[in-house]
């Protein structure tokens, strides 16, 4: 769930991994990219020690470079290794594509590249940004990313972690050309929508990615991780209506949809009253304002259902937190909804629907953080 990021700033010896500057470069060559121990197994893969043994010492790893500039995918195969104590993202010297000769020329020691790798327990892909001072195209970026994270290195440290939800909102209004691949990034959400069959997201990919355009794994990627955003959002919702019903406020609840996949919302609440509210709980890791999409199922229950329906919007879900607006009795609304679609003609049906949350009357927002319960269930455990 949790996005693996991490910012290296290039080494002379880490450019000797690229064909064109081995070849120009004297004394050490080491053709590897070093990858710091602190941040590679300790931050992003801690068991990845014990899982690479002495006769397995290499992971291969589906290579995606990027970069420098607005130049698009390089892809190769490529291996990482642990040679003694060093982790090394190494393999044969990278090579200027035919068609781009001369693509790594403009890398110099102090650029940055951006690493983002796929994979739970030990890594499988990679994607590799490759950002060039000396290039106009990357000129605004790097200069951003010497501002908010020059200080954090040092001739011992050459990589840091980054924190995605944090990289994402520093650098989303960077002015970069539309195409540009650092775009890529810091485009999920925008992914993300089009994974669950966004409109607004698939047409703002194709003018962003232009030619590279999204590949199977990318996109198959993004809707895996929805699907697992959902299912974490109302998981969360779950654990946070069982304290809203201990401490009173509620009188019981039941999740519907845990029992019933295809049921049309995903909550039961009764409130203290006696009243049964239906409540549908749409999730998502980036921010509020990402669209809602609700399923013509959703939508007519909402439209004939008896109980008031009510719409829990979930955003920066993480693991253990996420932040909660409530949009209630959205019936009338619904019914509206319904009446455009009663001009279609003949044989043409909707399947689901793209909202905006501002056009919804949502409530305040409310923050769900689940942590200590997790840190004291884990504690209980052990």
């Amino acid at each position: 769930m949790k996005r693996k990021l991490v910012l290296k700033r290039l080494s002379a010896s880490d450019l000797t991994l690229f064909e064109h500057h081995y070849r120009n470069t004297t004394g050490a060559k080491q053709k590897a990219l070093n990858l710091d121990v602190a941040v590679f197994v300790q931050s992003l893969y801690p068991g990845l020690s014990e899982t690479i043994s002495f006769a397995r010492n290499r992971i291969p790893l589906n290579l995606s470079i990027y970069g420098p500039g607005g130049a698009g995918l390089h892809n190769l195969q490529r291996k990482i290794l642990k040679q003694q104590k060093n982790w090394r993202l190494n393999g044969e010297l990278i090579y200027d594509p035919p068609e781009e000769l001369e693509r790594y020329a403009p890398l110099k020691k102090g650029d940055y590249a951006i690493l983002e790798f796929s994979g739970d327990t030990e890594p499988h892909a990679a994607s590799l940004y490759l950002i060039a001072g000396a290039l106009s195209a990357d000129a605004k970026l790097y200069q951003a990313i010497e501002e908010k994270y020059a200080k954090g290195f040092s001739a011992k440290k050459g990589m840091i972690a980054l924190d995605a939800d944090e990289f994402m909102h520093a650098f989303s209004d960077i002015d970069l050309d539309e195409g540009h691949p650092f775009l890529d990034l810091i485009d999920q959400d925008i992914l993300e929508d089009a994974a669950t069959g966004g409109f607004d997201g698939f047409r703002k990919l194709i003018k962003r990615r232009q030619a590279r355009g999204v590949s199977q794994e990318e996109f198959n990627k993004a809707k895996r991780s929805a699907e697992l955003v959902g299912r974490l959002g109302e998981e969360i919702l779950n654990a946070w209506l069982e304290m809203e019903k201990q401490a009173n406020r509620i009188m019981d609840y039941r999740w519907v949809s845990d029992e019933n996949a295809i049921a049309s919302y995903d909550f039961e609440i009764v409130e203290k009253s006696g009243l049964v509210r239906n409540v549908d709980a749409k999730s998502t890791a980036g921010d509020f304002k990402n669209p809602i999409h609700i399923s013509m199922g959703e939508l007519y229950e909402m439209a004939d259902g008896k109980a008031p329906y009510d719409l829990y919007r979930l955003y920066r879900v993480t693991e253990t937190s996420a932040k909660l607006r409530i949009a209630t009795e959205l019936n009338n609304t619904a019914i509206e909804l319904r009446k455009h679609f009663a001009e279609l003609p003949a044989g043409i049906e909707v399947d689901s629907i793209s909202v905006a949350p501002k056009v919804l009357k949502f409530g305040e927002e409310i923050q769900i953080d689940l942590s200590d319960i997790v840190e004291n269930s884990y504690e209980s455990e052990n």
